[in-house]
């Protein structure tokens, strides 16, 4: 019997303006509360959305700097390969007797015997005192 005695004691809802008002204070309150968590999600969602652009705009602009860089290592790279065919042809001709017999007359003005050098000079010697 205890339990119903407990149903007995038990009140009766009185709904009244009080209440109402009551509720819609604490509807208003949750409602606020969802606000400012919202707003705070948004924020730190912010703040995460901006750390990962100013991230992905650092790998751009590194990667940028890097191609700029492989560009012209590129070039340094054909000039060192021309460089390297033009050595390589100026060896090979080096081996020819009759280069290398030009070269040495250019060069040094020998001459063989029984010949004369005259040095005739050319537009680019031309100011110079002899």
């Amino acid at each position: 019997m205890p339990q119903v005695q407990r149903l007995n004691n038990v009140r009766s809802i009185n709904i009244n303006n009080n209440d109402l008002s009551a509720e819609k204070k604490f509807k208003q309150r949750v409602r606020q509360v969802h606000q400012r968590r919202l707003s705070a999600l948004f924020l730190v969602l912010g703040g995460v959305a901006a750390l990962l652009g100013s991230q992905l705009y650092q790998a751009h602009q590194i990667n940028a700097q890097t191609r700029t860089q492989l560009v012209q290592q590129h070039h340094k790279l054909r000039q060192a390969r021309a460089q390297r065919t033009d050595l390589r042809n100026q060896i090979h001709q080096l081996h020819d007797p009759e280069y290398l017999d030009n070269l040495i007359r250019y060069r040094f003005n020998y001459s063989h015997d029984g010949e004369i050098i005259y040095n005739i000079p050319n537009e680019s010697n031309k100011n110079l005192n002899f």
